[in-house]
């Protein structure tokens, strides 16, 4: 079984997020979990869900700001593997190109 969840955490603030979000992204790396940052969100994949909670309170309370906002969207297959990349590839097969566009 995999676990593919997208998070966000913010830091509600004026001024850049950068240096919260990296705090956040940084306590990600206590965990068994891969994972990758987007410009809106982190996708992160685990074996099991309670790593993937952890690893997002972790993350939560590595932001040291007075706010933190922070969404979680959990998709656990229970039957079978799955992986971020392979959803994107079956995307782009159907398309029969990358799902990107860069202007």
């Amino acid at each position: 079984m995999t676990v593919i969840a997208r998070f966000e955490v913010i830091p509600v603030q004026n001024g850049s997020l950068s240096e919260d979000i990296a705090q956040a992204i940084d306590a990600l790396d206590d965990f068994d979990i891969s994972y990758e940052l987007t410009a809106t969100d982190t996708v992160i994949e685990a074996e099991d869900v309670d790593e993937v909670f952890d690893a997002v309170q972790a993350a939560h309370n590595a932001v040291e700001a007075d706010r933190v906002i922070t969404s979680l969207e959990v998709d656990e297959q229970r039957n079978r593997e799955q992986h971020a990349e392979d959803r994107v590839e079956s995307v782009a097969s159907v398309l029969g190109r990358e799902p990107k566009r860069n202007q």
